[in-house]
């Protein structure tokens, strides 16, 4: 009779400074007052001839298996590119699909689309500027005609040539029409979103009118952000990211992976190695898996179907015995979906792995 796949609870974690196994529920607390990180804190201060930076420390987990998680810790000028590819590189890839951030109900992907429209740009403040015929690169400080940029938009042109639709509030338009940093306008525009929940588009208690003024104020403000906001991987984490915030990470958009991400803190620190500028203060234990048919250590789950009942975890011979198309146990939530199998570009991560993998 065949045994139910049992998952030995592992809530653990080891901190990569003292090495102790902490739970996970408390490893955030740990590694505030841990002693050893304090030690490397102040030999990473004092063997640096360089200022320091603003350093994020982010928790990232599986968003529905939760068991898989890590502290992480990189400079918060680094852009959304370097922790994709770490997420990447440590639980993720595969076979080279797209993925993708989602911050504050925008979405930062691997292959943004392009945009409809070019905005053409002025020189940064304080810099001289070049020849006003030339495009210029757009860049947070880029200061934008956001008058113009408005009148160039098709549909309030038409609208307002044809005398349809809700006229907008002048000091309101005033404010969306003023030249600004892109930087600046897209804060602008986030907080002006927020302040028109979409609930009020088609909530009753609305009148039809100003139902319809908002939905045209919403739809204006969407456009504009569209033009002008930057929502590559390139955009950096100090950016669109502050302590407290919680995000979210796709990869695959077929068999998606989904991560769970938090800034927990910030403090200012030291980058040591250039090209790894992100280092790992705590993980989970690798979850121990038992084979559902002989309740032995499993080395493999059944591909694409680790999360169906009929499938699950095995140990090597009870796999061949069934005949069973596997993958092998790996410390990752992507265990057992498409082609992965744990095989990390990431230095280092072979340490994190658990026990090697059985030579046939």
């Amino acid at each position: 009779m065949a045994r139910p796949v049992i998952k030995v609870p592992v809530s653990g974690g080891i901190c990569n400074f003292c090495q102790s196994t902490i739970d996970k529920g408390q490893m955030t607390r740990h590694l505030k007052s841990c002693k050893e990180r304090k030690r490397a804190i102040e030999k990473e201060a004092a063997t640096s001839s360089e200022p320091g930076v603003k350093m994020f420390h982010i928790l990232v987990e599986g968003q529905y298996s939760p068991q898989y998680w890590m502290h992480l810790e990189l400079p918060a000028s680094e852009e959304l590119d370097t922790l994709d590819a770490f997420l990447r590189a440590i639980w993720l890839e595969c076979c080279g699909h797209l993925s993708a951030f989602r911050i504050g109900g925008t979405s930062y992907d691997s292959e943004p689309e392009e945009l409809m429209f070019v905005v053409e740009g002025e020189e940064e403040v304080g810099e001289e500027g070049e020849d006003d015929e030339e495009q210029q690169e757009l860049t947070g400080e880029t200061i934008v005609d956001f008058g113009k940029l408005v009148d160039e938009d098709p549909v309030f042109q038409f609208k307002r040539e044809h005398a349809l639709g809700p006229q907008f509030p002048a000091e309101w338009l005033a404010e969306v029409r003023k030249p600004r940093s892109i930087d600046e306008f897209v804060a602008f525009a986030k907080d002006a979103l927020k302040a028109i929940p979409k609930g009020a588009l088609y909530s009753n208690k609305v009148p039809p009118e100003e139902a319809h003024l908002l939905y045209e104020q919403r739809s204006l403000l969407e456009w504009l952000l569209l033009q002008v906001e930057d929502r590559s991987l390139y955009v950096p984490l100090q950016r669109v990211l502050k302590v407290g915030q919680r995000f979210s990470h796709e990869y695959d958009f077929g068999s998606t992976t989904y991560l769970s991400l938090k800034v927990m803190a910030e403090r200012e620190g030291h980058i040591q190695e250039e090209d790894d500028p992100v280092t790992i203060l705590a993980r989970n234990v690798p979850p121990i898996y038992l084979c559902r048919v002989c309740g032995k250590p499993a080395t493999e789950v059944a591909s694409n179907g680790y999360y169906d009942e009929e499938d699950g975890a095995y140990c090597k011979e009870c796999a061949r015995e069934k005949h069973i198309d596997t993958l092998p146990v790996v410390n990752s939530p992507r265990m057992g979906v498409c082609g992965y199998t744990g095989d990390a570009e990431w230095e280092g991560a072979e340490e994190w792995d658990g026990e090697e993998e059985d030579e046939d």
